[in-house]
């Protein structure tokens, strides 16, 4: 009887113990709820950023994106964001170039709440028109329109002083020899002398209503704007005056 009794009681117990672990396992009700009602989270694709980063160097740098390229993409720190209307704004720290290597920051704003910032680096290539030599030029020599043309290349090879409208090298004279399709520099380029030592010019001077000329003699070279030696021929005088062009200077007061 001892024994049927005790069988019976862990028999209970078993039963109780089931109930209860049952009970247990059940979700609370508001857990429930909190889950159902809770928003999926939402992934950016690369190619979002790929797109905003592409925009912001095309804006800056004021080109169509026909003419800028972006490889070797990357994007580091980015993670889903709560379901809600996605908003970025890209930026650059400093005041790097926005050719070749670049990074930026981008603040990702998820209704209205910035959730993080993404790290975006990309490669950037940018094909400008650049001016080019039609021929071998040589030191000294003076560039005319026939010499030089324009055609499209990669400038984040190239460096930022290469020269992209004609005017710009046009009346030149070329510092060294030159090999035809180079793409022309400012430092390859120098202003052409109008006035050589020795060459007998008109000096004038204006003070007023009162105007003077006499001839004068170059005593240096000298460009359209340049102050230069010259001898008053009449005084025997030396002074300084501006270079008008090649036969004028002028003595300002």
């Amino acid at each position: 009887m001892i024994m049927v009794k005790t069988m019976r009681s862990i028999f209970f117990m078993i039963l109780i113990l089931g109930l209860c672990m049952s009970n247990m396992a059940q979700p609370v009700a508001g857990e429930d709820i909190q889950r159902v009602i809770k928003p999926s989270d939402q992934s950016i694709p690369e190619s979002i950023f790929r797109k905003h980063f592409k925009e912001y160097v095309c804006r800056h740098l004021r080109k169509t994106e026909s003419d800028v390229v972006v490889s070797r993409f990357k994007v580091k720190g980015n993670r889903p964001v709560p379901a809600g209307t996605v908003n970025f704004k890209i930026f650059q720290k400093g005041r790097t170039r926005l050719q070749g290597h670049v990074r930026l920051i981008a603040e990702v704003n998820v209704s209205g709440q910035l959730k993080y910032e993404v790290f975006l680096s990309g490669y950037v290539d940018v094909f400008e028109s650049v001016v080019c030599t039609s021929r071998n030029l040589k030191r000294g020599e003076v560039i005319g329109k026939e010499d030089v043309y324009l055609t499209k290349r990669n400038v984040s090879l190239l460096s930022p002083k290469v020269l992209t409208h004609m005017d710009k090298a046009e009346g030149l004279r070329a510092k060294h020899n030159i090999k035809a399709d180079t793409c022309l520099k400012e430092w390859m380029l120098e202003k052409a002398p109008v006035v050589e030592r020795g060459d007998i010019i008109t000096i004038f001077a204006e003070s007023g209503d009162l105007r003077v000329t006499v001839p004068g003699k170059v005593l240096m070279k000298g460009c359209p704007g340049d102050l230069i030696k010259v001898q008053n021929l009449m005084s025997k005088k030396y002074i300084y005056a501006k270079v008008v062009n090649s036969s004028t200077v002028m003595v300002e007061f």
